[in-house]
């Protein structure tokens, strides 16, 4: 390879990089955006001055503003589908702390970004193809438990159709909940002036009781360790 193709080829590279980092600056700014105007108020403007670039810049990278925030929320709810990650440290036997993993990333998101799951309910109210892959995903999340029922419960003999019915109506324990306290901001909610962790750990003690007929085991609470109580 001459001196010359060289120094061109590094000079794409040069270019190519600048570009992701320019191309990463504005999906960073359009999720701060997002969040502080919310979807339909946003405006190219916005965006490229939270970036610090020029305004003209922005269709070098993206045709629309709605081809910005769709990639900016895929991105989003990526996370959520890496079950791995979600439970990195926690047994395998250990159920309680497994579902409060996943129960307290979904908590976080509501806490951290309230207007972008805002956004994320309205854009799949209006954009057929990102409902179907928000559906996609949220199925994801929770096709781990519905595989393991099965062989947590040998005795129930689940049909495929039972077990996802049966962790998609325990999932949806906290959707209202979450929804009133973070997005809608419920008055009666928000003076409990709870933690992502309380609230995560309130989640999965509900689910757990729900799932295993008992009590979560007292070392593993904190908020929630007083309603052992609740028995029949």
């Amino acid at each position: 390879m001459t001196v010359a193709a060289n120094k061109l080829n590094r000079s794409i590279n040069t270019r190519s990089a600048k570009g992701e980092r320019a191309r990463a600056r504005l999906k960073s700014a359009a999720l701060v955006v997002l969040e502080r105007e919310g979807y339909h108020r946003m405006r190219i403007a916005d965006v490229t001055r939270e970036a610090g670039v020029a305004q003209g810049l922005f269709y070098h990278y993206f045709s629309d503003l709605k081809t910005l925030t769709i990639e900016v929320l895929e991105d989003f709810i990526n996370p959520a589908q890496d079950v791995e990650d979600i439970e990195r440290g926690v047994e395998r036997g250990d159920w309680f702390g497994r579902i409060y993993a996943h129960n307290l990333l979904v908590v976080s998101s509501y806490a951290r970004r309230p207007g972008v799951m805002r956004c994320l309910l309205q854009m799949a109210d209006e954009e057929p193809a990102f409902s179907a892959l928000l559906r996609e995903s949220y199925r994801e999340q929770l096709m781990w438990l519905v595989k393991l029922l099965p062989k947590m419960f040998p005795d129930v003999r689940f049909k495929r159709h039972q077990a996802l019915v049966t962790v998609y109506a325990l999932a949806g324990i906290g959707e209202g909940l979450l929804r009133e306290y973070f997005i809608n901001g419920s008055d009666t909610l928000r003076a409990a002036k709870l933690s992502s962790d309380q609230l995560a750990e309130l989640l999965s003690t509900m689910f757990y009781r729900a799932l295993f007929l008992e009590h979560p085991p007292a070392d593993k609470l904190k908020y929630t360790r007083n309603l052992a109580a609740m028995r029949r």
